[in-house]
This record gives C-alpha cells, structure tokens and sequence, in this order.
C-alpha cells in the first residue's frame, strides 16, 4: 500500500478533521455543572471526545468543550476538601506532577490530587444539534425496536440501573424494546441498556451505601450506614458520625454484584479481560483485590477503574476471534479478526484487507450490546 492510500485508509496519529484531541491526551473537560473536571480522552470522533474523568465518570463532550490541562501554580482552583468532601476554593501554591498544594481561601493548606480539582473556564458556544453530532446525550426519542417479552420489568417501574463507573443508582423506567431499555435516572442521566443493568430498587436496614449530604449541591458522595428505611426514605449515619432523617433515596448510590452472576477466581498480578464503561472488554490486569466486590484493575492501555467481579474475564485469546484494534497505534479502533498470537504480539486482520503485528495492549472487544 503506498503513502497517500494509508493516510486515506486509515487516522494514524491524528484526529478527524475540526478534532484537535487524540486518544491519551490529559485534558479538562466541561461536566453538565458547567466545571471543567481532570479526564483523559478515550475515544474521538469528528466533533466529539468520550472524557474517562478522574472521578470514574466517563461522558461524551463537544471538543469545544475540551481544553489543556493548564492548572500550574497560581492557578485558581475549587478542591473536594478531605474532610468536609465539598469543592472549596483555593490557589494552587506547588505542583509536582499529578500532585498539588491548594491554599484555601479560608487559610488552611493541604496537599492533594488534580484529580480533586475542578475549575471554571469560559464556556464556548455549542448548539443542541451540534451536541447531537458529537455523541453528547440529549433528550429525544429512541427508536427501541420491537416490544419486549418476558421481561421482569415494566415501563414505569422505578429500579437501581448501573451507570458508567459501575455503581447503581436509583432511576426509572422509560422505555423498553428488542434493542435495550431507556433508564432515566434520578439525576436526569440517561442511558440505554440491557436488562443486566437493571435490578430492584430496594435499601437494607444495617447496608453501607454512599450518600449525597443534605448541604451538597454537587453530585459528591460520602460513605454512610443505613439506619431506618421507609419507602424510598432513609435515615443514614455517615462517616463523621452525624445523622440525616428523610434522605431521598435518589441522593444515594450502591456499589453492588448483580444476583446470580458466576464469577471466577483470581489473584493480583493476573492477567485478564475486563469490561470499561462503554461496554467493550479490554486487556487488564489485576492490581488489588481489596474484597469480594471491589476489584482494581489496570487496563493495559494506561487506565484504572475498580470493577466488580462479574465484570473480569480470564484472559483468553485465540486465532479467529473477531476483535477492535487501534491502527498502528492510532486513536480508533477498527474491526478485524485475531489471525496469529505470539505472546504480547497480535497479527490482525482488518475487514477493510489491511493487516498488521501489532501489541495485544492496542485491542478490544466490541460491546456485544446493540445501542439504538
């Protein structure tokens, strides 16, 4: 193949025409909230950017809404504070690496993470319809398919559904068909997805939850212990030993194993397959194991994410398996079939006729899952 048919074939190093970002790329990225939150960019498309944030969260965003990482010294900040767990304002005063010292406006010091950090940056203009062409959510009616049977849920029922960073919120019903179920949840999130997602909404008197304090307005969440339950009202105790009556269960959330889902045994250290938050599965490998429910895993493109057990698979690879690689290396994956394995080294074959080695860290499997 000559120079110009594999600069037309295939986006190597660079980004569609208009997308400055590239897969890898540490940026700030806005959040409905209108702040700009640490991330890394997972995935680019002609207008948009997939944001995997620091804090587990990973949404699609206009890349108008993407800038550089910029904080340095001097910078002004807004801090999740370690003990009151809400952003306060405050200056960066040192930097060293991913590590910062924010002075407080109120005078207190402390060292933390830029991942603990959001920030206010001007907001350009971006239409609805411009959102839309970039993957970012909005509101619309979706074509579902045919109606589903046999369902245990209905339309309307009010459920715990799995978001994007594995933990379960509470949300509704909107739609049901033979190409997933529309969840709105209780934050006006949306998503559409199997009935895998999906389980009762129910709260256990004596269950550790975490929970969003009446005096939060952000969606920050604090480890608490259910006292009383009453509908979808609880009294909480959280961790600094205060109480709150009447809490709403749609300010909490659940880290929680599906029922009746078999999982396998393993250790740190091992090599695996593991799911991310857009339903593919990647190359991981496990870091700590810390208990039955909260697995930490490091895939092997760079990210981590802690993830429940049913959501690891051994790591088994062959010949003949239909697969997403990046193309030599580049920001997009494209489909191809696994043709020869020599430990890390793969031998792809793309749909398009193209072929190449490459490393087992730069494929995945798709998500199985049809998305309307």
């Amino acid at each position: 193949m000559g120079l110009f048919d594999w600069l037309t074939s295939k986006i190597s190093s660079g980004s569609p025409a208009g997308n400055p970002w590239k897969l890898g790329d540490r940026v700030l990225a806005k959040k409905p909230d209108s702040y700009f939150y640490p991330g890394v960019v997972r995935e680019v498309s002609e207008y948009g950017c997939l944001i995997v944030y620091d804090d587990g969260d990973a949404a699609w965003a206009h890349y108008a809404h993407v800038l550089v990482q910029d904080i340095k010294i001097g910078s002004r900040v807004f801090c999740k504070h370690k003990t009151a767990q809400v952003f306060a304002p405050g200056t960066v005063s040192q930097l060293k690496g991913e590590t910062v010292r924010v002075q407080y406006d109120q005078g207190e010091e402390e060292w933390t993470s830029i991942s603990m950090l959001r920030v206010q940056r001007p907001i350009a203009p971006v239409s609805p319809e411009q959102l839309a062409v970039a993957n970012v959510p909005v509101k619309q009616s979706l074509d579902l398919g045919a109606p589903v049977k046999d369902s245990n849920y209905r339309v309307g029922d009010r459920v715990l559904a799995r978001w994007l960073d594995f933990y379960w919120y509470p949300a509704t019903i909107l739609n049901m068909g033979e190409r997933g179920i529309h969840i709105l949840f209780d934050n006006n999130d949306q998503r559409v997805g199997p009935e895998a997602v999906l389980m009762p909404l129910a709260v256990e008197e004596g269950e550790h939850i975490e929970v969003r304090p009446k005096n939060e307005l952000q969606r920050i969440y604090v480890p608490a212990h259910v006292n009383h339950v009453d509908g979808e009202k609880i009294d909480v105790e959280l961790e600094d030993n205060s109480r709150e009556t009447n809490v709403r269960v749609s300010r909490v959330r659940f880290w929680r194993c599906p029922v009746g889902v078999p999982a396998f045994e393993f250790a740190e250290g091992d090599r695996v397959l593991a799911y991310d938050g857009d339903d593919c599965v990647y190359p991981a490998e496990i870091v700590s194991i810390e208990d039955d429910t909260r697995i930490i895993v490091q895939y092997l493109d760079g990210f981590e994410r802690m993830l429940t057990p049913e959501l690891i698979r051994r790591f088994e690879i062959r010949p003949g398996m239909k697969i997403e690689c990046r193309w030599s290396g580049g920001p997009h994956y494209f489909p191809g079939t696994l043709s020869k394995i020599e430990g890390d080294r793969i031998h792809v074959k793309y749909d398009d006729g193209d072929d190449e080695w490459t490393t087992v860290r730069l494929f995945r499997f798709p998500a199985k899952r049809p998305t309307p």
